[in-house]
């Protein structure tokens, strides 16, 4: 029998930073770390790596309040996923990781390996989603019908013509 974990769905990060590219001492420090594939940490997360095959990045985790990418010296890729605010758990902290390669880094494995899976929901407020279409839908509606029936009504159009 195999079992998987269950997931409780998170509120999606809508604020992760685009990664900067790194150059010089801060290069340097990065290619001395520690790396893994992006495949590691789908496992570590318990996540389906649905991409297979091609070149894969490679990612590091540093102590720096930016993310970052660089090349390595096989010319592979190389993430630079900062350690501040990653949790602390292995599990979610893996799945934040994703997330930030997913969205930050708009990385295809990561991508594909969580897209559609339930894990991240986006938050809905006031200024977006449905409830702010609905309202446009109450303030604008009934005010588009009534201009078009007059546009209609002046054009000599049927729509337009009322019942007297």
């Amino acid at each position: 029998m195999n079992s998987s974990p269950t997931f409780a769905p998170c509120a999606a990060d809508l604020s992760i930073p685009a990664p900067m590219p790194l150059g010089g001492e801060d290069r340097t420090k990065v290619l001395r770390l520690r790396t893994r594939t992006v495949e590691e940490v789908c496992l570590e997360a318990a996540v389906r790596c649905r991409v297979t095959g091609g070149p894969t990045p490679h990612l590091v985790l540093w102590n720096a309040p930016f993310h970052g990418y660089t090349v390595d010296r096989d010319g592979m890729t190389l993430y630079a996923v900062s350690k501040a605010g990653l949790p602390q758990r292995k599990q979610q902290r893996a799945l934040k990781i994703l997330e930030i390669l997913a969205y930050g880094f708009h990385d295809y494995i990561a991508r594909e390996s969580v897209c559609g899976r339930g894990f991240y929901i986006c938050p809905v407020t006031p200024e977006s989603g449905r409830v702010w279409l609905a309202e446009i839908g109450k303030r604008g509606g009934a005010a588009r019908s009534e201009s078009k029936a007059a546009a209609s009504a002046a054009n000599g159009s049927k729509r337009g013509v009322t019942s007297h």
